[in-house]
């Protein structure tokens, strides 16, 4: 007797997910630690911080670097770093959470020091359901190198004691050969993480 059995579908990759499980971020061991998968999203990842009080998307090819400084449940900082390699471009991120009536809160003090390092720069102040952004960039050159650097503050709407001061630049992986640091990508990938925040 020939008895047939039904074998169970074969459950496919999704396409994306395997390709932000093989990304250079979650090769990193140590970045991994941090990050999941989005399935909502197509080149990002989602990083939960250390302290649990926040979250935010990850560029799948950055990595977390050996700085990171962590005290409790009320400061985080840490620094990111990945290549556009093609085009010589070096994008980097360095990232400060607070939760605390001290700094968290005083919102005020946050955008203070951004002005000072805007000199002048207009600074954009807008906000969502969520969070309440102050941002601001500016483009000089250093030693002949070009820079471009933005500035961001994220307060919390539902949380009062907890913000982030965002400080991030783009600029030439290799500084002895030509870059475009104002290449469109480094300030949408900027805008993206800053509004992808969530507390």
């Amino acid at each position: 007797m020939n008895i047939s059995v039904d074998k169970a579908p074969d459950k496919s990759v999704d396409p994306n997910e395997e390709k932000l499980l093989n990304s250079r971020a979650m090769k990193d061991a140590y970045s991994a630690k941090f990050l999941s998968i989005n399935p909502k999203e197509r080149d990002y990842l989602t990083f939960t911080s250390g302290t649990k009080g926040y979250k935010m998307l990850f560029y799948k090819d950055a990595i977390v670097n050996d700085f990171y400084e962590i005290h409790g449940k009320i400061f985080e900082r840490l620094t990111v770093t990945f290549e556009y390699k093609p085009d010589n471009l070096l994008v980097y991120q360095d990232m400060t959470y607070y939760d605390s009536e001290h700094l968290g809160a005083n919102v005020d003090y946050l955008v203070e020091e951004m002005k000072e390092e805007l000199k002048g720069e207009k600074i954009k102040h807008f906000e969502d359901d969520e969070n309440v952004y102050y941002t601001g960039k500016i483009f000089k050159y250093d030693e002949k190198i070009p820079y471009s650097f933005f500035y961001a503050v994220i307060h919390s709407k539902k949380h009062d004691t907890k913000s982030v001061e965002f400080y991030g630049y783009g600029s030439c992986s290799d500084v002895d050969k030509t870059c475009n640091a104002k290449d469109e990508r480094i300030e949408k990938h900027f805008n993206k993480i800053i509004r992808s925040f969530e507390f």
